[in-house]
């Protein structure tokens, strides 16, 4: 056999590639499940923290997280035409409504629970617009629907330092206590401000956080994200502010 020849070499780096493809595509199909697993993990680790469950960083063992969030977090579907839980459905079976308006009628929502499970607040998903792209997360609000928990984001592309500050522990400890109703209950939402909050106005004591130093795009979506989610939320919240009053 002529090793030098054109057809052998060419024969032998199609048989390489062709093996090597083989080993790629199974070592992926072996892991997609473990990967799927892994990114619901740290997404109900997201939501725990939000909702005040769990402190971020929780360096306890992956099952006695999940265990925490099977007893303590409770996903509903919202119908957000009426603001009511439909029990009858379920994430898969509103992923599975082909109409794309009807679809997005449905949404879920996480309901947090004490340990004897009575509720405590709700954890609702949030998407943003940034400087790179969308930004997902969770905005926690207390029984009351008013009062903030906590905030996460835990998909983004915004730059280190910058917009991506947005996961900077300090920054969003400041969103704990702030409230999204202002006078006459009207919603304001939460107010990314460019600068420092000044505590001793009072709008910006109760509704402002200090915003993201180089980061005005950012800072601007997540103003906005934040208020366009409570707005969609809102015949959900309704019936909690109805309660409050």
């Amino acid at each position: 056999m002529n090793t030098s020849s054109n057809g052998y070499v060419l024969g032998f780096a199609v048989t390489v590639c062709v093996a090597m493809s083989t080993m790629l595509a199974f070592t992926s199909n072996s892991l997609s499940e473990l990967q799927a697993a892994a990114k619901e993990f740290d997404r109900q680790k997201n939501v725990m923290v939000a909702g005040g469950l769990i402190q971020e960083g929780d360096a306890r063992p992956r099952k006695e997280l999940e265990a925490i969030y099977q007893k303590q977090v409770r996903t509903q579907i919202v119908d957000l035409q009426s603001g009511d839980f439909d029990a009858g459905k379920t994430p898969a079976s509103v992923e599975a409504i082909k109409d794309p308006k009807e679809r997005a009628r449905y949404r879920p929502v996480a309901v947090a629970l004490d340990a004897d499970g009575k509720e405590t607040g709700l954890i609702l998903p949030i998407q943003c617009k940034g400087l790179w792209g969308p930004m997902f997360g969770y905005l926690a609000l207390d029984r009351d629907a008013n009062h903030v928990r906590g905030i996460t984001f835990y998909a983004h592309k915004e730059t280190p330092g910058l917009g991506g500050e947005v996961d900077n522990p300090a920054w969003k400890e400041m969103w704990k206590g702030k409230t999204v109703l202002g006078a006459g209950d009207a919603l304001v939402g939460i107010t990314v401000k460019k600068g420092k909050v000044d505590a001793a106005v009072p709008a910006e004591k109760q509704h402002y956080v200090d915003g993201l130093s180089g980061a005005t795009i950012t800072s601007n979506g997540v103003t906005k994200g934040v208020r366009a989610e409570l707005e969609a939320w809102k015949p959900l919240l309704n019936k909690y502010w109805a309660k409050k009053n």
